[in-house]
């Protein structure tokens, strides 16, 4: 069965509610149904961010991957704490920015990483439910012997521990329950499926 027609989706009110770093819109609205009528006056709130990109650094020499830890407020309430297991990842800054420069800029940043080769894994929606947000996720293969450390840019409040762990190790905190952000679920099932590929 096929969608209905895009062309036919009525936007009535678009205003922004609140505009910080991140953006509030409320839309209200019209649009088709899968059986042809119209709902209308729908009223929806959209958290507005800019799209993402995130990388998983393996070394397929020592069959290990890097990954960060930090602070997220948001998880308090729901983890036992806060400092939240996830891979290098950063905002696209600017308008037609290239999303490998911005994992390769990130993986700077955040690990002290000089990517240079980079394979995509896909793009999705980390949230699509309320919020416009897409993110592009790669895998990058690089020398991990003498990575880890701390970093994070004092001017962005930035606290990171970047660790190398075998990949056996990720899985066993992905599946133990450990690895709770979807970008980085994600990109450990890939390895699981793809890391043979990289193997010489």
């Amino acid at each position: 069965m096929s969608a209905p027609d895009r062309a036919k989706i009525h936007v009535k009110s678009h205003k922004r509610l609140f505009d910080g770093f991140y953006k509030v819109d409320e839309l209200i609205f019209d649009h088709p149904t899968f059986k042809g009528e119209m709902i209308e006056d729908v009223r929806r709130e959209i958290f507005v961010r800019k799209d993402a990109v995130a990388v998983l650094p393996y070394d397929p020499v020592t069959d290990q991957v890097l990954l960060i830890r930090q602070l997220r407020i948001a998880a308090i309430g729901h983890t036992e704490h806060p400092w939240v297991v996830e891979l290098i990842a950063g905002l696209i800054d600017k308008a037609g920015e290239d999303v490998k420069d911005v994992a390769v800029r990130e993986a700077y940043e955040e690990a002290g990483l000089s990517l240079t080769h980079l394979r995509h894994i896909g793009e999705f929606f980390p949230s699509v439910g309320g919020s416009n947000e897409y993110m592009y996720l790669f895998a990058a293969v690089c020398d991990l012997s003498a990575a880890g450390g701390y970093y994070g840019l004092c001017e962005e409040k930035e606290d990171i521990e970047a660790f190398v762990i075998s990949r056996t190790e990720a899985m066993n905190r992905l599946n133990n329950g450990e690895i709770q952000t979807a970008s980085t679920i994600i990109a450990l099932q890939w390895l699981a499926l793809n890391y043979q590929s990289y193997q010489k």
